[in-house]
């Protein structure tokens, strides 16, 4: 079995923020191709005519992507290993998603001795990615 080390706080989570010690995580999902709402007006008799249709994709294609964000900015998910040398002072924060605290990603952060950061349920608020997300899902609207 292993065990799951958590940051202790004798240091407040916001300095230790304010110090680039915690790197925050988190996914979202992309559509690729979106469906947006879209009106068409036509007279009777009109109703397939090619002008008055307007095609959707059933099922979008759809991406995941994960990001880890700390005082040093952002990086590739190549250079995990550089960022978590041994988990050596950094501090990992991420939300209670099945996808982390499934017992393959507990097994290897205790492995890597990466210690978590005691994370409030229900609070996005307090992860920075959150808004890194929605400016991008803006551009990506926008875009697509």
């Amino acid at each position: 079995m292993f065990q799951l080390r958590t940051a202790s706080l004798t240091t407040r989570p916001r300095e230790l923020v304010e110090r680039g010690k915690v790197c925050f995580s988190d996914e979202s999902t992309f559509e690729i191709l979106q469906n947006k709402a879209q009106f068409v007006l036509r007279r009777r008799g009109e109703k397939f005519h090619a002008d008055c249709v307007v095609q959707t994709v059933k099922h979008p294609t759809k991406i995941m992507i994960w990001s880890v964000i700390s005082g040093k900015g952002t990086e590739h998910l190549y250079m995990l290993e550089e960022w978590f040398p041994n988990g050596e002072s950094y501090i990992l924060m991420q939300d209670g998603a099945p996808c982390h605290t499934a017992r393959s990603i507990k097994a290897f952060l205790a492995e890597q001795n990466i210690p978590l950061l005691d994370w409030p349920g229900n609070s996005p608020e307090m992860n920075t990615t959150e808004n890194v997300w929605e400016l991008m899902k803006k551009e990506v609207a926008i875009k697509m």
